[in-house]
């Protein structure tokens, strides 16, 4: 049986409790000067402390505390747990029905979407239109596209500040410190930089023992793709709302050179994580040690599937399909594919955006306001000793 929220809460109390009396790793990363400023832990602050951990695992391998020593001190593991669980206490799944909570409702999803979109089209612009190859709008209509891109986009951000709303509640307090624009300075700078993904400053403990840039490396690919992919779509609508030109674009236009390098990004970051992840040391997620009567082989073949879920594979899988076949409707805009293709990454689009706040996707909110909350508590900590 997984365990209840309220026993990973009191087993990262436990082993926190011990990483702030030794403080050994104190400079790894800001957990640990988070955690020195604080005297009692509730439930709150080792949710806020699980969001701003990276899982870098710099602390698990130089811990003299951690498996097979009789305190079982493993910080990754226990606060990727409590992460993880949180996911679901703040944006609780949807009733669904079966089909839809299988493993494969997503690719359902995607094929039902595609289906009312075909059906859209061949209603409203003739069938005859898929085959057509002259831009978007000669398949489905300005209004139809828009509002097929909106609404799952405002369902998504609807869900998402009723959650952030929730978690920073419980985390850290009043709604109005969130006002507090030094500390979203700097937090975004952080952000940018991936500064957490350095552990101690020799970068991330993954996917083995020893320091590599490549965890690193991958998320900004991923994280400066998207937000290319992004500036490409605020450039395209800019041009054509604001300037009067219409796509489809040239290929030196600012829309689609941005798309293009914004989508490569994001295929080789999403690739390269999902081999990492299939690679990475299960060390961290076996903090209970093994049982007699498995083998260590066993064991680690056991670990590596506890510590990666569903929603990992998940999220990486819907990214790089989202920028895939967002590149494939540039490279056959002009061969009588472009409306099937067209039609499949709007489809990814709505099922991609309906779904994120219920994937991984969401902790990249969490852990900026993580860092957030603890760029305010370092501030007023340091006017309290001025």
């Amino acid at each position: 049986m997984a365990p209840t929220m309220d026993e990973l809460i009191a087993e990262a109390e436990r082993q926190l409790r011990i990483c702030n009396s030794c403080r050994y790793c104190e400079g790894y990363c800001a957990v640990f000067p988070a955690l020195e400023r604080r005297t009692v832990l509730e439930a709150g602050d080792i949710t806020s402390l699980a969001n701003l951990c990276h899982d870098c695992r710099a602390c698990f391998y130089a811990c003299m505390y951690a498996p097979p020593h009789e305190f079982a001190v493993n910080p990754p593991e226990i606060l990727s747990r409590v992460r993880t669980a949180t996911y679901r206490a703040y944006v609780p799944a949807p009733p669904l029905p079966a089909w839809l909570r299988a493993r494969s409702a997503r690719v359902s999803a995607a094929i039902g979407v595609g289906a009312l979109l075909l059906a859209l089209v061949a209603v409203t612009e003739g069938i005859d239109a898929l085959f057509r190859h002259g831009g978007p709008y000669q398949l489905i209509s300005y209004p139809a596209l828009l509002v097929t891109v909106l609404l799952p986009t405002a369902w998504s951000v609807a869900v998402m500040l009723r959650a952030t709303a929730r978690y920073w509640h419980d985390t850290h307090g009043p709604l109005r410190e969130l006002a507090d624009r030094a500390a979203w300075g700097r937090a975004l700078i952080y952000a940018g930089r991936l500064a957490y993904l350095r552990g101690g400053g020799g970068d991330c403990y993954y996917p083995g023992a020893d320091p590599s840039p490549a965890r690193r490396r991958l998320h900004a690919a991923v994280f400066y793709g998207f937000a290319a992919c992004f500036a490409a779509t605020l450039a395209a609508a800019f041009m054509q709302d604001i300037l009067g030109i219409p796509p489809p674009y040239p290929l030196l236009s600012v829309p689609v050179i941005l798309g293009t390098v914004g989508g490569l990004g994001m295929i080789t970051g999403c690739a390269g994580l999902f081999v990492l992840a299939r690679r990475g040391d299960p060390a961290p997620g076996a903090a209970l040690g093994l049982p007699p009567e498995r083998t260590p082989d066993e064991a680690h073949d056991e670990a590596r599937e506890q510590t990666r879920s569903a929603a990992d594979y998940g999220l990486l899988i819907g990214l790089g399909l989202l920028a895939a076949t967002g590149l494939l409707t540039l490279l056959l805009r002009a061969t009588p594919a472009y409306g099937l293709v067209l039609i499949a990454h709007l489809a990814t689009i709505v099922v991609c955006f309906c779904v994120a706040p219920y994937t991984r996707f969401a902790h990249s909110v969490y852990r900026v306001l993580a860092i957030v909350a603890d760029n305010i508590e370092a501030a007023s900590a340091a006017d309290r000793i001025s």
